[in-house]
């Protein structure tokens, strides 16, 4: 007796040490990841690769500030009418409303806003644990944690004016609410509360969530059928599933038919709308081994779970554990490859929509790295945690290492070709005057930068050569002054743009040729 007391107790310590081992590795993970939020929040947003984007929404929340909030809410890189709305924009009001409440800077304010919701998807992480292990979500909520402010793409997309970690919050809600219903919880509550997190993240960002609904709706169905066999429309599941699934889905196209609609309006808007890039968003060719390698492969498992190390923690826990831990292993990483199979080229091309799929395959390793560290067997606990040590510890290494790392260091001041030509532009021209950019795609930094409303006209527009023809058809009215960058500087077109525009002077810098009208 006394001897099964003992070894009781001797595993009842050793379990001790493991989980405060462990929470302070992943208190360690969730410090470093905020101090690098707060250390280069003030640093401007050009990241190579990333700038298009964030400057994009940058430029959605500054001019709610400017002209109040709406619903067909502008981003004016398109030309007149400036309205080309795509997602419902929540993360840019929020941090508009801040920026504008309180005057802080509003680059700083949105990149402080991303981590913050980063920062809160520990709750949802809790609660996920909480639904899925009872008594012994600690070690998991632990686990997870760890490797989900450890994970690269976290640290840096947390620092990124995007609206990502902000849709990844409401999703990772939404699983977890899901996960109670789908174990039986019928309340009310539970189901207004599933919807809720649902309609949120997919008007927030749905490529983040959409993929989740079939999975998770079925499920439901599945859990909820002889409920439903048996009740029929009176059935309580039916209703809550209702509540939870359909009308979210609902809301989420009819803001989709809407912000269409809007964008039907605006000549760019017109090649930007859902039936017009329909093709582009799931296309791709799933088995190409650029896919596979390049970016699954080197970009995400390599990256975020040290590639090997990582699988074959994964695999080590299908093998050793329970049925439980294998089968929620096993659906977390096909969920986190599926993606890639429903919207490759947006995979493919941009990085941080990783933000919406990674969270599965850290799920993954965190639910195998818990399971052995709360497992009977002191070696394979041991085990547990020592391996959590290492992929955290690789995770930061790979991160201080990278290119991103390198490129958020980066100190852009004010002669940066482009901050140099958008602020001449801003302290040399109207500001009630709109501005018309040959030679940048349909980027939103000049726009942004210059605090001008702007027609970034993209090399597909194929009114390309009117535009500086008849400037008023697309921007409203004369524009204040006209910019020439980057390629499109060639003596030719140049000499047309000043007979059309006559300029009463031209200024040339390193990056544009800029002609004020």
């Amino acid at each position: 007796m006394s001897a099964v007391a003992t070894t009781s107790e001797s595993r009842q310590i050793t379990g001790t040490i493991i989980v405060s081992v462990a929470s302070i590795v992943a208190l360690l993970a969730f410090l470093y990841c905020g101090y690098i939020a707060v250390r280069y929040s003030g640093q401007h947003m050009l990241i190579r690769n990333f700038s298009f984007r964030q400057t994009q929404t940058a430029l959605t929340a500054y001019w709610a500030c400017r002209d109040g909030f709406k619903l067909a809410y502008e981003t004016p890189v398109g030309g007149a009418p400036w309205a080309i709305p795509f997602e419902f924009p929540i993360y840019q009001w929020v941090v508009s409303w801040v920026s504008c409440s309180f005057g802080f800077d509003l680059e700083r304010v949105g990149r402080l806003v991303s981590y913050a919701f980063l920062a809160a998807c520990v709750f949802p992480i809790a609660r996920l644990s909480r639904t899925l292990f009872s008594g012994q979500w600690p070690v998991y909520f632990i686990a997870a944690t760890a490797l989900f402010f450890s994970a690269p793409l976290h640290i840096f997309f947390s620092n990124a004016f995007l609206m990502e970690s902000t849709a990844l919050f409401f999703s990772l809600y939404f699983v977890s609410y899901s996960i109670s219903m789908i174990q039986g919880v019928r309340s009310v509550r539970t189901g207004i509360l599933t919807g809720t997190f649902l309609t949120l993240a997919i008007l927030q960002k749905s490529t983040t969530v959409l993929p989740l609904v079939p999975v998770f709706g079925l499920w439901m169905l599945c859990a909820a059928a002889p409920e439903i066999r048996a009740q029929g429309l009176k059935s309580r599941a039916l209703w809550l599933g209702i509540i939870a699934i359909l009308i979210p889905f609902i809301i989420g196209t009819a803001w989709a038919k809407y912000s269409d609609i809007v964008k039907e309006l605006n000549l760019l808007g017109h090649h930007l709308t859902s039936s017009a890039l329909m093709k582009w968003n799931f296309g791709g060719d799933r088995l190409d081994w650029k896919l596979w390698l390049w970016v699954i492969w080197h970009r995400n498992v390599v990256t975020n779970i040290g590639g090997w190390l990582g699988i074959g923690i994964m695999v080590a826990g299908v093998v050793t554990l329970d049925r439980k831990h294998r089968g929620l292993i096993v659906l977390s990483a096909v969920l986190f490859l599926m993606y890639f199979m429903i919207f490759t080229n947006l995979q493919y091309v941009h990085e941080y929509y990783q933000i919406s799929n990674e969270a599965f395959l850290l799920f993954a390793v965190a639910v195998a790295l818990a399971g052995a560290m709360q497992h009977s067997n002191k070696l394979l606990s041991a085990a547990g945690v020592i391996a959590l040590i290492a992929v955290v510890a690789l995770n930061i290494q790979t991160f201080r290492t990278s290119q991103n790392f390198k490129w958020l260091q980066e100190v852009h001041g004010l002669n940066d070709p482009v901050l140099a030509s958008a602020h001449f532009v801003r302290d040399n021209t109207n500001r009630s005057k709109p501005i018309i950019v040959f030679g940048d795609d349909w980027n939103s930094e000049f726009p942004f930068y210059s605090e001008r409303k702007a027609f970034v006209v993209p090399k597909f527009f194929p009114q390309y050569d009117d535009v500086y023809q008849n400037p008023a058809k697309y921007v409203g009215m004369q524009p204040s002054a006209v910019m020439v960058c980057r390629e499109d500087r060639s003596p030719e077109f140049e000499s047309r743009i000043a007979a059309a525009m006559k300029p009463r002077s031209i200024k040339q810098l390193e990056l544009c040729d800029i002609f004020l009208k």
